[in-house]
């Protein structure tokens, strides 16, 4: 495979030699053709800005004369200042050439109208490498309409000390994956006066139907029908309420702290952890010592197939666009099988493409497999609906409440009622 040095060099040296030839282009000419696009994308961690502002740049030299990108980074915070600007700008017609989004806005901004189909840019032969969910997740009514460069996905960690002592062995293929209610017996039978069995603590926003609708799905329930219009008779069917009065039961019998410390697995509060993969960088960073082991987000009973959280941020080209065909050349630059695996190994996400997995070392590591089969095998991509911001908020209630011992019917009524309203005014 080329790298950048080397691709760059061939372009200049084709460069010259075009210019030798084609000698008298005059300059003013070359600065009216070229097309001038803006991305925004979320400010996001330190190397996340290096590695864009890195990438902006390749791409200007590697189109120098034809395409010129610039960059525009917005803080995200704690709400949503970034998704805000974006529907400023929409009203205002002031949107860029292309926006970055995370995985479950995609429907709303394409039935909005804020983003276009990018099928024609994006052929099947393309796509082949890509892992099926990250194609699904930008997917609407059949059409394409965004792309990105990295997955996620969710494990259990565990303290490989604390097992070890209690003569317990984590699954090591997925076919072995533990069921709910093994964690749940295990969970029990680690907690003591000093540590939890468990820790199921996410954010109290999108975290929460992240992290847990796989329990579900897993149990063959849905939260919504598959055109995302309907909930009531998925969201509060018998296996999606089943699936909940188990998640239930950590928190009503305390095998889970409802109120845990930041880092408390790697402090020995918890004897295993439900965990994006991202929590390995704060490990390997902070923790250099820790005896930690990583096995498979679990199944929720042995008849069942792991399902795993998915979705991660992605990149769309705007109707506000007008010059939609470069913006695609940077699309395509940035999801580039390179651009990939340089953005994943910055910020250690697991790739979207399946090819770079087998490029990128550290994924046959023993933990860091089990990541690799999940993102390409058990992915399961959060409900495109326009009504999906509802959804999650209301979710995430709903759990909160759960948590602290409300009837999960109950729970759940609110839910459903919350999203039947606002699909109406949708509508």
């Amino acid at each position: 495979m080329l790298r950048r040095g080397k691709i760059l060099s061939l372009i200049l040296t084709v460069g010259m030699l075009s210019a030798n030839i084609y000698g008298c282009s005059s300059s003013n000419n070359a600065t009216d053709s070229v097309a001038k696009i803006t991305v925004w994308t979320q400010e996001g961690q330190v190397v996340e800005q290096e590695y864009y502002k890195n990438a902006i740049e390749q791409f200007n030299e590697l189109y120098a004369g034809e395409i010129e990108a610039s960059l525009q980074m917005i803080p995200r915070g704690n709400g949503y200042e970034y998704e805000n600007k974006i529907n400023a700008a929409a009203t205002s017609g002031s949107l860029p050439d292309i926006i970055a989004m995370d995985g479950p806005s995609v429907a709303n901004y394409a039935d909005s109208g804020i983003i276009v189909p990018i099928d024609e840019y994006f052929t099947e032969d393309k796509l082949e490498d890509f892992v099926p969910s990250i194609i699904k997740q930008g997917t609407v009514d059949g059409q394409l309409y965004a792309l990105g460069a990295a997955e996620s996905t969710v494990v259990l960690f565990y303290n490989k000390d604390v097992l070890d002592a209690a003569g317990i062995q984590a699954p090591t293929t997925l076919e072995d994956a533990w069921t709910w209610k093994e964690v749940y017996e295990i969970s029990k039978k680690l907690k003591t006066n000093d540590m939890y069995g468990i820790n199921l603590d996410w954010d109290l926003g999108e975290g929460q139907i992240y992290a847990f609708a796989p329990m579900i799905w897993s149990n063959g329930g849905e939260l919504l029908s598959e055109d995302g219009k309907k909930i009531d008779g998925y969201l509060n069917s018998d296996k999606s309420i089943e699936s909940l009065e188990f998640y239930q039961k950590f928190a009503v019998e305390g095998l889970i702290n409802l109120q845990p410390l930041p880092n408390d697995f790697e402090e020995g509060k918890s004897a295993m952890y439900l965990m994006g993969s991202w929590e390995i960088q704060t490990i390997e960073e902070s923790y250099p010592d820790f005896n930690y082991g990583i096995t498979y987000y679990p199944k929720f009973s042995e008849s069942s197939k792991v399902v795993s959280p998915s979705g991660d941020w992605c990149f769309g080209i705007t109707s506000g666009s007008e010059n939609q065909e470069a913006a695609a050349k940077l699309l395509e630059f940035l999801t580039s099988a390179e651009e990939v695996e340089e953005y994943c190994s910055a910020i250690s996400k697991p790739p979207a493409r399946i090819s770079v997995f087998d490029n990128m070392e550290e994924y046959q590591d023993e933990n860091k497999k089990v990541i690799k089969e999940q993102v390409i095998n058990t992915a399961h991509p959060r409900p495109i609906s326009t009504s999906y911001p509802v959804l999650s908020s209301e979710f995430a209630s709903a759990l909160q409440d759960i948590r602290t011992g409300v009837d999960v019917k109950d729970a759940l009524a609110k839910v459903v009622t919350r999203f039947n309203e606002d699909i109406k005014r949708n509508n």
